[in-house]
Parts: structure tokens; sequence; C-alpha cells
């Protein structure tokens, strides 16, 4: 029998090609950036006037860990993070502005070395609430999108493997498709996610607006990049165009960047010029005013082009690969497996993108690119379902070369040997070796969120409105939403939210109880509401008092007040006032009855002696309220000097009425 040797380099498949320039792989880059605009003023009226003209260039070199500002020149003004270019010269004509700058980038990204979990909670993004808030483009409240997210992300409890896995979702399903460069805005991302395409701004919004959906802090960069696809490089006009990328939030690290057209998660190249973030890619790049009488402004293209000035040195890779054929020796038409293991040697989490090349004729079962993370220092695999031939000629050993290789060409290789006769692996043998369970760990969790009052009046509707929220990381289906007696059937994705009403009219004083609730075959959550129904605060009071007092001592009055309806009264003062003697007696915090003792002056006494005892105090909405009671005690003397002090008093007391 003869052997037919295949040579590789001729043979291997090309149906995976990964992105590859000596630029990716440098540690470090300085660049030179040079920005030129242009806008044209034209006169629409007779004797039209300009006073002043301005343009705002928005897209200016970011500095953060891994971009410095080296140096720029530019006739206009750095003004925090924009350049400004201001004209009075009044001169109806074409305006032209630029600005230069030296950029240094370097392999500095905010790397993730340690789990965090999912779903995030309020207090880990306090303060980032507008980067999970919809937006034009990237419409995160749209259902497809929501259900989507939520089906990537359910029982997964690492947020980066969460990212990881929208990133990689995008990547994998959305074509990316320049003829959608010809539309002047940016589409939706539920306009990409239905029809499967767009460009690196659209995937982005895609992603982002699905991790916003799952309660995860993202945000939109604008900024420029360099590509070796030669399409994309005609389109531009230049290998460095302008890009769009994602920063998602990390607790206690901060912006973490993902690049769903490029497949980096995790980190950018230092080929990736950051000019802005924001919440949205139809932010405008530049910001025109202008105060004129008949003139209008028509907008020029601005123009971005970026020069190499130094390269860094190559990275080292930080992943190795090992690679393993199941079965040595096949017979024609039959399946074969090819594992590739790799490994992370680095400290933080990485994730890579593996191949395999294969000679013509084998046929790879399935996608061939296969996007991976790997934990720090983890090491996995990955399997890739072969098959040989049917038709070769029996009177031939064949040998077929697989080389596995990753995003930056690091590749190992091995080969197999077809022979008639040989074992015959059906797909379904070779399927059962590949079977890997996916570790997750699912939570099921809700929240309630209620408002309603605490107290309401009697026969004075009410609003309770309760929201339930899905702060787990399972898809919850068929819940069972209950308040009170009020339910209705919702599904609740990851980190979505549902809310229900009714309305509440007590007819009896006292306390109240509804059972808000959520139930299905996975959660059993019940919350009590207790409000209470008030009535008119009431109160009954009854005074003891002597029925005579002699003159000159003092002698006591007592109050005592018991609370007679469910209302509590509020700010509950005692009064005793007669002719020029008066005392009060104040609760700050009644609750039931009290009993207040009112020391009074005897030196104010007459023979007869008329007092007001009075009860006073309010509901919770401030209305007052009171009750009075006359008593009558006589003055006593023990001598002849207070009966004349009895009688001055008494002529005292007429005196004062007369009056």
């Amino acid at each position: 029998m003869r052997l037919a040797a295949f040579i590789v380099l001729l043979l291997l498949s090309a149906s995976l090609v990964f992105a590859e320039s000596d630029l990716y792989s440098m540690d470090a880059l300085e660049l030179r950036l040079n920005v030129d605009g242009s806008f044209e003023l034209i006169p629409v009226k007779t004797n039209a006037q300009l006073q002043e003209v301005s343009a705002e260039i928005l897209l200016y070199p970011q500095e953060d860990l891994r971009q410095e500002l080296i140096d720029w020149s530019s006739e206009g003004t750095v003004k925090e993070d924009l350049v400004s270019f201001f004209w009075d010269d009044q001169r109806i004509e074409k305006k032209e502005f630029s600005y230069g700058a030296a950029i240094r980038t370097q392999d500095n990204t905010l790397k993730v070395t340690e789990k965090i979990n999912f779903p995030l909670q309020p207090e880990d993004i306090a303060g980032l609430e507008q980067y999970l808030e919809p937006t034009e483009t990237i419409d995160s409240d749209h259902p497809d999108i929501i259900a989507k997210a939520s089906e990537l992300a359910e029982g997964e409890d690492d947020l980066f493997a969460v990212a990881f896995k929208l990133a990689s979702w995008v990547e994998e399903n959305i074509d990316y498709d320049l003829k959608t460069l010809d539309v002047s805005v940016s589409e939706k991302g539920s306009w990409v996610l239905e029809n499967k395409k767009g460009v690196c701004d659209e995937m982005t919004s895609l992603f982002v607006a699905m991790a916003r959906s799952l309660g995860i802090p993202a945000r939109f960069v604008s900024g420029i990049s360099y590509t070796n696809d030669e399409e994309v490089a005609q389109v531009a006009g230049s290998n460095w165009a302008q890009h769009g990328w994602a920063e998602v939030y990390f607790p206690d690290l901060g912006w973490v960047s993902f690049d769903v057209t490029f497949n980096q998660y995790g980190y950018i190249d230092v080929t990736h010029i950051k000019l802005r973030d924001g919440f949205d890619p139809a932010e405008p790049a530049i910001k025109y005013r202008w105060i004129a009488d008949g003139v209008e402004l028509e907008k020029g293209k601005l123009s971005l082009a970026v020069e190499v000035i130094k390269e860094g040195a190559v990275m080292p890779e930080e992943i190795l690969l090992e690679q393993e054929i199941l079965a040595a020796e096949t017979d024609f038409g039959s399946y074969n497996l090819v594992k590739g293991i790799v490994k992370n040697t680095a400290g933080h989490y990485t994730a890579t993108a593996l191949g395999l090349a294969v000679p013509s004729g084998i046929e790879v079962i399935g996608r061939n690119r296969r996007n991976i993370l790997l934990h720090p220092k983890e090491v996995r695999e990955t399997y890739w379902i072969i098959k040989v031939p049917e038709n070769l000629d029996p009177d031939y050993i064949y040998n077929y070369p697989a080389v596995v290789y990753s995003e930056k060409n690091i590749s190992v290789r091995d080969s197999f040997t077809v022979q008639k006769g040989s074992y015959f692996y059906s797909r379904e043998d070779i399927e059962e070796l590949t079977v890997q369970d996916e570790e997750k760990t699912y939570s099921r969790k809700v929240s309630f969120d209620c408002r309603y009052e605490k107290e309401i009046d009697l026969a004075e509707a009410s609003e309770v409105v309760c929201q339930i929220k899905n702060v787990g990381n399972t898809n919850l289906e068929n819940v069972l939403f209950c308040l009170g007696d009020s339910c209705k059937n919702i599904d609740l994705p990851i980190n979505q939210q549902d809310s229900t009403q009714i309305t509440v009219n007590e007819t009896e004083a006292g306390w109240n109880r509804i059972i808000v609730s959520a139930k299905n075959e996975l959660i059993d959550k019940k919350m009590p509401l207790q409000y209470a129904a008030l009535d008119l605060p009431r109160v009954a009071m009854e005074t003891v008092y002597p029925a005579s007092a002699d003159y000159g001592e003092p002698f006591q009055i007592e109050v005592q007040v018991k609370k007679e309806s469910f209302a509590k009264p509020k700010e509950l003062v005692i009064t005793v006032s007669g002719p020029r003697l008066e005392n009060r007696w104040s609760v700050e915090n009644f609750i039931d009855e009290e009993a207040a003792v009112l020391e009074m002056d005897g030196r104010g006494l007459s023979y007869s002696n008329d007092f007001v005892v009075t009860a006073s105090w309010t509901d919770r909405d401030g209305r007052e309220y009171s009750r009075k009671e006359e008593i009558t005690i006589a003055g006593a003397a023990n001598s002849p000097a207070e009966h004349l002090n009895l009688v001055g008093n008494w002529i005292l007391n007429l005196i004062s009425r007369i009056i």
C-alpha cells in the first residue's frame, strides 16, 4: 500500500483566520494623532451678519492607566476633555480647525484577578445608575435584549463570566457588515439583535444594552484602532480607523475594557486610542455654536490620522497549548475528536480564541472558532469533532495533520492516519466524549419594594404599590405575584421587575395587614405590610380637686386623661386657668393614659374660685382638638389677715372681669 503524505502549508483549511499584526503584540506604542475638521458658513439672505462662531471637538485623548498624553499642538483651547475653537472675525466663509497629539499607549489595562459576584448589589454600583439606563441607541429595556441577556447569564455567579458570555455571543452571532456604514446613524441594539449584522459601534451597542439589562453598568467608548482587514481599511481610507468598544464596571476595581469586534475581553491592545466615553454612540463628535443673522452652518467631516512613532517590546504569551487526537487511526468516513488543552499562566482572567486547521476534505462539525474564558492559572479543554472523507482511494494510507492554534498564532500539531478497514467511529460515539458539565450556581431571589401610607384615615382611599424584582441569576417563569387578594402571573428575567397596586379603604379603626407574595416552583416569598386605619383622636378627662383650699397654701388639681380612640392624640397639653391663677402640663409622648398633677399657688385665692380645665391635642395632620371642664374651689381663711386677703383678691377678680 502507498502512503499519501499531505503537506500542511498547502492543504490546511483557512476557515478560521485571526487578526495578525506585530502592532497587536506590542506592550507599548508612541503614536502621533492628527485631527482635522472644517465647516462652511453660508449666507442665506442679503446683508447676512456673523458675530461669532465656535466648534468643540469632543474627541480628545483620554489619560488613564493605559494611555498618556505626551504633548499636543493646536490653535484651540483644551477645556476638560475637549478642544474648543473660536472665531470672532465676522467673516462668513469656510473655517478649518485641527489639533495634533503625541500619545503613549501601554498594556496596563485593569486586570480582574479574582471573582466578583453576580448579580451586583445596589451598594456595589452606587452613583453609577446612569450607566444602567436605556438610551436611544442602547435600548436595554427592549424585551428581546432582556430575554437574550437573561438566557446567557442564567446560573452564572461570576461577573467576568457573564460579561464574557455576552461579548462572546455578540462576536459569534453578529456578522460584521460594512454595508451598515452607509447609514447616517448607528442602528439600535435591538435592530442589531434582530438582523444579526452591524459594525463595531452597533455590535458594541448591543453588548452594552445586554449588560445594562442585567444591572451591570456599561458605557460606550469612542476612539481609533488599527485594523489589518483590507476591506475595512479601504472603506475607512486607512488602516487606522474610528472604532467603538465598551467598558464594563467591576466593583472595587473600575472600568474594564471589552472589545467585541476585536475579540478582546477584559483588555484592549495598544493600538486602541481612547478619545471619549459616554452613554450612547449617537452623542455628537463636534458641537457648533454661532451668533448670526441669516447664516447657516454646513458641517464637514472630521478626519483622524495616526502615525506610529515608536514601538515597544513584544508581549510574552500568557497561554500554553497542548493537543490530543482521540484515534490515531480511523476508517474512511469515520469521525474523530481533536482536543485542545489551554492553560492560563497569568494571575488574572484572560480570554482567548482557538481554531483548528485541518487539510481540505476534512469536515469540521460546528463552529471552528472557540472563544474560551480562563480564570487565573486555569486549565481548560475544548473539542472539535471532525469527519474523514468517505470516497478515498482504498489503495492508500492517508496521514492527516491537525493544528490547534490561538488568535496570536501559537500552535500545536498532531496527526492521525486513515486506512480502509480501521475502526469506525460514529458521530454519536464521539459526541459522548465531548459532554462537559458546565459549572453553574443558581441563585433564586426576589425583592419587594412597596410604597404605601403607614397610617390612613378612615373612609379615605389609599394606594398600595408593590414592585417585585429578580435579584438572583435565574430566570423566573410563571410567578404568581399577589398583593392581598389581587394576583397576576408574570415572567421575571434576571434583573427585571414588575409591579402591581391595590386601593384600600377601611371602615373600622385599627391595625390591618396585607400580604405581598411571589411563588412558583423555584421561589416562595411572603412579606407582610402593616398599616393603621385611624379614627379621630379622642380623650376622656376627669378632674380631681379639693372642695376648698387654705389661703396662702399650695394646693393640687389632678387631671386624669385617657385615650378613647385608636388614633393617638399628639401634642397633648393640660391647662388649668382661673382668676390670676394658671398652670399647664404637657405630655411629650402620650400613649394611653396619664395623670397630671398641677401645683397651684394659694395666694391667689378669693372666697370662690372658678377654674377652667382644658385638654388640647392634635392629630397626625396637625388639626386641633380640645375638651373643657369647669370647676369651683372655695377659699378658706385661718386668720383675720387671711380673710382680708381673700376679700382683696375677690375685689381684684371682680375688677378684672369688669375691665
